[in-house]
């Protein structure tokens, strides 16, 4: 009978911590709708949820093939004198990059 007794007062005792819990999560609001064409588009996130990479980090092609995979894909941009090659596994993530070519100006590359 003890086993049974037991049970019961770790779940008397863990009540209070399961109740405060509840309370504290909040429920997901429903995404927002809208009829595009024959489709529906669903906003599933806020805007700005996804951070721009503003100060973008490049290595040497070179460098480049310690880590990436020799058929990745990536957005390249080139000015007549600088290239740069941005990583569709980055843009997945991030979405935009703000950048700048020095023949080009400010650039935002997008994916």
């Amino acid at each position: 009978m003890r086993a049974p007794r037991r049970f019961l007062l770790l779940a008397l005792a863990l009540l209070p911590l399961l109740a405060c819990w509840s309370q504290q999560q909040e429920p997901k609001p429903e995404p927002k709708q809208e009829q595009v064409g024959d489709g529906i588009l669903m906003h599933v996130l806020e805007p700005d949820t996804i951070p721009a990479i503003d100060n973008p980090q490049f290595v040497s092609a070179k460098e480049a093939k310690a880590f990436m995979h020799p058929n990745e894909p990536v957005l390249g941009l080139f000015d007549g004198k600088v290239a740069k090659a941005y990583s569709l596994w980055h843009l997945d993530r991030h979405e935009i990059v703000n950048d700048s070519l020095p023949g080009l100006g400010p650039v935002a590359v997008t994916w």
